[in-house]
């Protein structure tokens, strides 16, 4: 199975990097392709976007200012994908935490405020309310 995160109706045309990836192991056949469409919250995205840019460039990392919409996409799908629902949902918290705090150091809080711009620009709001 091919695992494949489609976005909202109104987001940009971008092809998504993850859409690429397969799971199927090289001597299994192929059988269908998943279209997996998860809300989240702009924490949630924020809160991906670290961590897949921490996981992928390590200490030292690149500013998530500097990203294209396409890794942005790249790194917040990967994340999505790899972590489990309770995981996303405590580094969302901790993300916002992190956001209203004013005693971080300056170089945190430009992170944490990249990471959100990053997210605005790869993800635009595509959810006014949601019908339960």
């Amino acid at each position: 199975m091919t695992v494949s995160l489609d976005h909202a109706t109104g987001v940009p045309a971008v092809r998504s990097m993850v859409e690429q990836h397969s799971v199927v192991d090289p001597y299994d056949e192929p059988h269908t392709v998943i279209g997996l469409r998860v809300i989240v919250s702009r924490d949630h995205l924020a809160a991906a976007v670290d961590m897949g840019v921490h996981r992928h460039y390590g200490p030292g990392y690149r500013s998530a200012d500097e990203l294209t919409v396409e890794e942005v996409r790249y790194f917040a799908e990967s994340f999505l994908m790899s972590e489990s629902v309770l995981e996303l949902q405590q580094a969302a918290e901790a993300m916002a935490q992190l956001a209203l705090e004013d005693f971080h150091e300056d170089v945190t809080r430009e992170h944490i405020q990249a990471c959100y711009r990053a997210a605005d620009r790869a993800f635009p709001k595509t959810v006014s309310g949601i019908e339960k």
